[in-house]
């Protein structure tokens, strides 16, 4: 509660003496100190105003505990809710979790007031297995209501024109993050989340465990409308002609990772490469962003399935030879980007400054690892260098060995074996004739049974430079 104790400003030793603009900017520098920001906001009406402007600018939701107060918070004044830049939505699974489902709705409800949010996080607390346990629900009514909201704050196609949302909530939102699964299952539909495609000011985009339609024709009026930069797919299923549609909304998309569903594979639901299965209908999807993409990652099911990924891929056409802005591309071994473009000068892109090529790690189960464990063994073994010689443009190629920390091939006498290492030497010398430098990576994932999407708290893959030709120099 604001005092109501009379303010003097005649008096010239008072503070708020000063004019309202130097006192904003005073406020303005104690962003990040909750504690005496709520203290301030004590003093008077003026500043409760101002010190609420930054106490309610981030709002992290670790449990559904967190909801009555700032409930009770957003209901005695509403303006607060105006205030909230960063939101995120990470509620810990608990077995009373069906029972916060009013209290969701109403904290849910309090986001399309959301006015200056700009970067939004969503994961749903039934991730891992758990939709089962009420994951319907969420689905239904909570990701529903989101959905509704940045339908709200999209771009609309009417009578040949497009209109904005005009002053609403979510409408400055500039970067989102959604993990979430399907009613029963752990892939969710994108069904009228088209939205996502549509939105005026969104520059960064992860989602995750999203399955996309065979086609997407409602996008069709949107083409080079958004301001779209930055796009992640994380073990998705991608359609090549539904992807088309959504990589031609964007006015400049600069980085781009098209992450299939590569580990998530049950009985119903088995390895699909779709992609390299289909690279000519891939490669036209990919042609939306040509003049502007500079970063490509893809993550490629194919070594999971009997498919001849060693065998180079030859497909018509010119490959992506107009892709004059792309300087990286991290590809799975497998990957069609691979076969068909990395391991052919004539179709690679002209200006290509750094190639990564990885072999991703198995999944370890309690029956052992999966069929990735017959893939190669980069540090046993690197594959034939001359074909990236002749990439004129490259500078930098990186092998990358996908490994758990518990698994032999990332232990240090197996890397840095004495034969081995001669010959990655011995390749490192003579791609440095040909101005490349060769580095051989270790990308460690710590937990054997973490699995991408990696959702808040599980620590992310780490890359360990194992060789670096040109750190290490050559005796000449």
């Amino acid at each position: 509660m604001a005092a109501t104790a009379h303010i003097d400003r005649t008096n010239p030793h008072s503070l708020f003496y000063l004019p309202d603009e130097l006192l904003v900017q005073l406020v303005s520098h104690l962003a990040g100190d909750a504690q005496t920001l709520c203290s301030l906001a004590r003093v008077s009406r003026f500043f409760q105003i101002e010190a609420e402007k930054h106490i309610y600018t981030k709002i992290e939701l670790l449990s559904t505990n967190d909801l009555h107060a700032i409930i009770e918070a957003f209901t005695r004044r509403f303006d607060r809710v105006a205030s909230v830049e960063t939101l995120k939505i990470l509620y810990r699974f608990h077995g009373g979790l069906g029972a916060t489902a009013d209290e969701r709705a109403v904290f849910n409800a309090c986001v399309g007031g959301m006015k200056a949010l700009r970067s939004w996080e969503i994961e749903s607390p039934y991730d891992n297995y758990k939709w089962d346990e009420g994951g319907d629900e969420w689905v239904l009514k909570d990701m529903e209501k989101f959905r509704a909201h940045l339908e709200t704050a999209s771009l609309k196609a009417a009578a040949g024109s497009l209109t904005g949302p005009g002053d609403v909530g979510l409408a400055k939102l500039q970067r989102l993050v959604i993990h979430t699964h399907g009613v029963s299952d752990d892939f969710w539909n994108l069904g009228e989340f088209h939205c996502l495609f549509r939105h005026p000011s969104l520059r960064y985009l992860h989602v995750s465990c999203l399955a996309l339609p065979p086609d997407l024709p409602k996008l069709e009026p949107y083409a080079r409308t958004t301001p779209l930069t930055d796009l992640v797919f994380d073990e998705c299923e991608l359609e090549p002609r539904s992807l088309g549609r959504i990589l031609a909304t964007p006015k400049k998309l600069k980085h781009l990772t098209l992450g299939e569903n590569v580990y998530n594979i049950n009985e119903g639901r088995g390895a699909n490469p779709r992609l390299t299965r289909a690279p000519e209908a891939a490669l036209a999807a990919l042609s939306h962003v040509a003049h502007s993409l500079e970063t490509l990652v893809h993550y490629d099911p194919a070594w999971r399935i009997n498919m001849n990924y060693h065998k180079a891929l030859p497909i018509p056409g010119g490959g992506m030879r107009d892709f004059h802005s792309l300087k990286t591309l991290r590809v799975d071994t497998c990957s069609f980007l691979h076969r068909s473009i990395a391991l052919s000068h004539t179709q690679a892109p002209p200006n290509l400054h750094t190639l990564q090529i990885r072999n991703p790690r198995p999944r370890v189960t309690r029956f052992g690892p999966l069929a990735a464990s017959t893939n190669d063994d980069f540090f046993e073994h690197l594959p034939p260098h001359d074909p990236y010689t002749y990439l004129a443009s490259l500078k930098t190629l990186d092998f990358v060995q996908g490994a758990t920390s518990e698994m032999p091939m990332a232990k240090t006498l197996h890397i840095t074996e004495d034969e081995a290492l001669r010959e990655r030497h011995k390749t490192g010398y003579k791609l440095f004739k040909h101005g490349i430098n060769l580095k051989v990576t270790l990308e460690a994932t710590w937990r054997a049974a973490l699995i991408p999407p990696f959702l808040h708290g599980e620590p992310l893959p780490e890359l360990i430079c194992v060789y670096d030709a040109q750190e290490i120099g050559f005796n000449r």
